[in-house]
């Protein structure tokens, strides 16, 4: 069975010959292990906010990390939706932080060396009337893509016959960039036609820049559509807000991708179980990363959802920087056995792999993971 075969049967909740794989990295964690693989064909992904890249080859000319591991997913897209595509402005920095004002003019100070969440400082968009002035800078454009990196990832991906995925965000994810999650949730109560005003630009902006790639050829298999919208102790908003606010965008741009009968992975860290309801009728087929420190478990989940609904993820990271190899089988054995039943679980970690997961303990988790999550 291809790659392509085994992700698409997976999201279609029929048989397959094993569980799909696909992860997610720390940036720390990747360049340590490209370090110790020591291979001149793989190029590493992430950056940090600010960095200096010139001593970094440009992404997209070299394998990914994913493609190194055998992985059956490959990600393309990532509009640029900033409004003004422009280079930070560095307002303050130190040895260990640089604090940025970039294109949304939104101030965020970040880690230097590592990556993380940045703290926020400021949002430059703070009333209707100073959205309505920049609002028309939110124009879909081919030069919002990143060609040089993803046309190569693409051809790869279609040669090696993966499951190719549109990647990208939704409104959640866009408006935090811009308003911040702290006046965005104000606004909700406070000024819902603002808001709205707000998610439906946005909702337009996503679905004309996936038009705009399709229509110059990243024809996907799939959506892997990226919106943080809870942390460890459950959603952002009441699902009555996520219905009133979020779950109309939602659906209008996974519409979209099942029109072209493709399938949606839904990535949200936290502990989203309040919302999964909404969020299958929004048209979500599989969820990820499932972070089990938020309380998810695909223990529990596939039994109630297992039928309507994918997994992808749940292995906890604490466990893996153990590196004790028995209680990662025990951690990959427990979760696996009570999603495979459904045929629609894909492996991941349940957040990125963190420094700590040695490289040899990585390498024999993938394995296991092939040996454990056969069918046949």
């Amino acid at each position: 069975m291809t790659p392509k075969e085994r992700v698409a049967r997976c999201l279609a909740r029929k048989p397959h010959d094993r569980v799909p794989m696909f992860d997610w990295y720390w940036m720390e964690t990747e360049r340590d292990y490209l370090r110790q693989i020591n291979d001149p064909r793989i190029a590493p992904e992430f950056r940090t906010p600010g960095e200096d890249e010139r001593h970094l080859p440009p992404r997209g000319i070299g394998l990914t990390i994913w493609e190194y591991f055998g992985f059956d997913l490959m990600q393309v897209g990532w509009p640029d939706q900033r409004l003004r595509m422009i280079d930070p402005v560095i307002v303050q920095q130190s040895d260990d932080w640089v604090t940025l004002r970039d294109g949304n003019d939104a101030t965020l100070r970040w880690w230097k060396h590592k990556m993380g969440t940045p703290e926020h400082l400021g949002f430059g968009i703070d009333s209707p009337e100073k959205w309505r002035a920049v609002r028309h800078l939110l124009t879909p454009s081919a030069d919002r893509i990143r060609w040089t990196e993803f046309t190569p990832k693409y051809q790869r991906a279609r040669a090696s016959d993966l499951f190719v995925c549109y990647a990208g965000v939704e409104i959640i994810e866009s408006v935090k960039d811009l308003l911040g999650h702290e006046q965005m949730l104000k606004a909700m109560l406070k000024q819902p036609d603002w808001l709205h005003d707000v998610f439906d630009a946005y909702t337009r902006f996503l679905i004309s820049m996936f038009e705009l790639a399709e229509a110059e050829g990243l024809r996907c298999d799939g959506a892997f559509i990226y919106g943080d919208m809870a942390y460890k102790n459950g959603p952002f908003m009441s699902p009555r807000h996520y219905r009133e606010f979020v779950f109309p965008y939602h659906k209008r741009l996974f519409d979209q991708f099942h029109k072209r009968d493709m399938p949606v992975i839904f990535h949200s860290d936290g502990d989203i179980r309040l919302v999964l309801e909404d969020l299958i009728a929004a048209g979500v087929d599989m969820i990820n990363p499932m972070e089990s420190r938020a309380g998810m478990t695909v223990r529990e989940l596939a039994s109630k959802y297992g039928r309507r609904l994918g997994f992808c993820g749940n292995i906890d990271v604490t466990v893996l920087t153990t590196n004790d190899h028995d209680a990662i089988r025990d951690e990959l054995r427990a979760k696996m056995q009570a999603a495979m039943p459904y045929h629609g679980y894909m492996y991941h970690s349940d957040h990125s792999i963190p420094p700590g997961v040695t490289l040899e303990t990585y390498r024999w988790l993938l394995e296991e993971v092939r040996r454990l999550g056969r069918y046949e």
